[in-house]
């Protein structure tokens, strides 16, 4: 989150972001309590209507500001972006209603399979150009590349991984999914770097950039899969 603002702060915002980063982490622990204590505490609810009650007051008490009500939503925009996803996580870590770590594993072995065939294929053999106006690197060769070792992945897993918290056909779709979430997820981080000319989101990990350079696919993927998993268990 503090990457994120970082960036967004380049496009002449002023994000609140003591403010996002609390709210995040509420976020983050009401969710993580609710899962291993199966009840949600009614004061984490309360506390976060009483951040939300707050944003406004705060803002007007700022003393540097570009736009409040546009500095108020990129705040809070980065809670639904990243915030959120992340605290999806204990979704899939309490799946079956005791933790597990399948189903994280799994997914993200799917997701780094997605990403190292991308970026081996396109720097190889890539010419035809995926979404040049956003990312110019990426290509049409690399997606299809990185969507095979996916669908590797995905058949492997309950196989050769003997991961069985789910069906092998899940784990097959998880892997479709990802094809279209992690790719979408990419691009959409890359417009927000290309948005503020930046090419990476930070610094912090040399020679890969920023924690959310290497997260990005994970942000759409992760809520787009427990909503899967939630569907498909109606099925059952």
């Amino acid at each position: 989150m503090l990457e994120f603002y970082k960036l967004i702060k380049q496009a002449y915002v002023t994000p609140m972001r003591l403010y996002g980063i609390l709210f995040g982490l509420l976020c983050y622990t009401a969710t993580f309590a609710y899962y291993v204590q199966d009840h949600l505490s009614p004061l984490l609810g309360y506390a976060a209507l009483l951040l939300l009650v707050c944003l406004p007051i705060i803002a007007l008490y700022r003393r540097r500001f570009s736009n409040p009500f546009l500095d108020m939503a990129v705040t809070l925009l980065a809670v639904l972006y990243i915030a959120f996803p992340c605290s999806m996580l204990h979704q899939l870590a309490f799946f079956k209603g005791t933790y597990s770590y399948e189903l994280i594993v799994g997914l993200l072995l799917i997701v780094w399979s997605q990403d190292i065939g991308a970026y081996f294929v396109g720097s190889t053999i890539g010419k035809r150009k995926l979404f040049e106006r956003i990312s110019p690197n990426k290509t049409w060769e690399g997606s299809i590349g990185g969507g095979i070792c996916a669908l590797i992945a995905g058949y492997s897993i309950p196989y050769v991984l003997h991961l069985s918290i789910i069906a092998p056909w899940q784990w097959m779709a998880i892997a479709v999914l990802t094809i279209f979430t992690g790719t979408y997820g990419d691009l959409v981080a890359s417009l927000l770097k290309r948005s503020v000319a930046v090419k990476h989101s930070g610094s912090t990990i040399p020679g890969h950039g920023g924690f959310l350079d290497r997260i990005d696919s994970l942000l759409l993927t992760v809520p787009t899969v427990v909503a899967f998993l939630h569907i498909s268990a109606l099925w059952a």
